[in-house]
């Protein structure tokens, strides 16, 4: 692991954990000013403005904190899937080299001569 990889794992940490703890911040103070309202419709803008977006921010802090304890090993394999698929991406747009045959032509919406030839009238032979 290099100090670049180091340093990101404890960057996303350490924002994840501040994150986590503005949420915390927040839900605590919705409850706090929740508790000193006695009427349901005065609680319900504590509850919106402080309550609702500080469980959103806990939980967003967990997943950064989370995406940033990647053990290497996992890394490495993200990275040599995405060197897979890109390469197989970019040799799926690639030109036929100058000596391949033509790649077969889409439909066109025209039937073919095999399909256009003369089938047997069924009708006249059921009579």
């Amino acid at each position: 692991m290099s100090r670049l990889d180091a340093s990101d794992r404890r960057t996303r940490l350490a924002l994840g954990g501040a994150v986590g703890f503005v949420g915390v911040l927040l839900l605590v103070v919705g409850w706090y000013l929740i508790s000193g309202e006695a009427v349901a419709a005065k609680q319900l803008p504590y509850l919106a403005s402080a309550s609702i977006p500080g469980a959103a921010l806990v939980v967003c802090g967990v997943v950064v904190a989370a995406s940033g304890t990647t053990d290497p090993d996992t890394a490495r394999r993200i990275a040599e899937l995405h060197a897979l698929l890109t390469e197989a991406v970019a040799a799926s747009f690639e030109e036929p080299p100058a000596g391949a045959p033509p790649a077969e032509e889409p439909p066109t919406g025209e039937p073919s001569a095999e399909v256009t030839r003369e089938l047997p009238d069924t009708a006249a032979a059921e009579e």
